[in-house]
């Protein structure tokens, strides 16, 4: 287990064997047929070890087969990338609320971009400016009248309105707790709705 996370976090790819070995030869560890136990004090010691950045590192996954499949998102944005990163890392961690946070992120990031790409963003502006929540980038991205729309599919439609539901009630209602099944019901579409609102704000222009 040990092995994989240093594997995973990329601090090198240890022998399993020899790792114990050397876990062994510190002293700071009791055994146990379970595996190694750090003893009293010794946490500090290793913390101490390890490099300055580690905090910031994000564990190796294989997102081709995450929550939202990278051939979708990636050469799209710096930024955007981020958001299916964390999204994916989110749900395979089996941290569904911020999943469908960053899903709702993701959902609201795209909309924007379709609408600038179209010279279109003032459709999606408060008189001060500023972007509209997603419920009314959703209508308006919707085509619900009197708002010309985004000319998505039915299904890109209804998955808008279906993540804007489970976003609202992971963020906002404090008895709601998102689990797994809510996100898998939606998958298919998600990835339906990401393909065409990065189709419509050209940010992959060799996926047309």
């Amino acid at each position: 287990m040990l092995s994989k996370l240093l594997v995973d976090y990329h601090l090198g790819t240890p022998n399993s064997t020899q790792l114990a070995i050397g876990i062994r030869g510190t002293k700071l560890a009791s055994e146990s047929k379970a595996g190694f136990a750090l003893r009293p004090g010794s946490r500090k010691i290793v913390h101490e070890w390890l490099p300055p950045q580690i905090d910031g590192i994000q564990p190796a996954m294989n997102h081709s087969a995450g929550f939202l499949s990278d051939s979708v998102w990636v050469g799209t944005r710096g930024y955007i990338e981020s958001v299916c990163q964390q999204l994916n890392g989110c749900f395979r961690a089996a941290y569904y609320d911020a999943a469908s946070v960053m899903l709702r992120r993701l959902m609201e990031t795209l909309i924007i971009e379709a609408y600038e790409y179209l010279r279109r963003e003032a459709e999606i502006k408060d008189s001060d400016g500023n972007y509209f929540m997603l419920k009314h980038l959703v209508e308006r991205a919707n085509g619900k009248a009197p708002h010309a729309g985004l000319n998505l599919g039915r299904d890109a439609k209804k998955n808008l309105e279906d993540v804007k539901s489970l976003g609202d009630r992971a963020a906002h209602n404090r008895r709601f707790v998102t689990q797994a099944i809510d996100l898998r019901n939606i998958q298919s579409g998600v990835r339906t709705t990401t393909q065409e609102l990065i189709q419509i704000a050209n940010l992959k222009p060799s996926s047309k």
